[in-house]
């Protein structure tokens, strides 16, 4: 039972990296792809707002830990309904 816990907590740790790095991609991708529409860029500025720049989105550390805890419930869960499958199929 402890190889199980074990293996199923590396398959949720390497979840959690392959979903980081599929974010990190698409948001590399979208930056390549983006083409700004400079006809209209203007016409949405208000003359008298602000006129800074913001990139990105900040994120609570709760938040960033609560999503890690999540995918890894998912990747635990996957796992041991996978070798609970793979078990039955094996032996009828």
């Amino acid at each position: 039972m402890k190889i199980r816990i074990f293996r199923s907590l590396i398959f949720a740790i390497i979840l959690v990296i392959v979903y980081d790095a599929f974010q990190m991609l698409r948001g590399v991708y979208l930056t390549w792809k983006y083409v700004p529409d400079i006809v209209d860029s203007y016409t949405a500025i208000d003359p008298f707002g602000s006129h800074q720049v913001a990139f990105g989105v900040k994120a609570a550390p709760f938040e960033v830990v609560l999503e890690v805890i999540i995918i890894m419930v998912i990747g635990v869960v996957t796992y041991f309904s996978g070798s609970y499958v793979t078990k039955k199929i094996r032996n009828p």
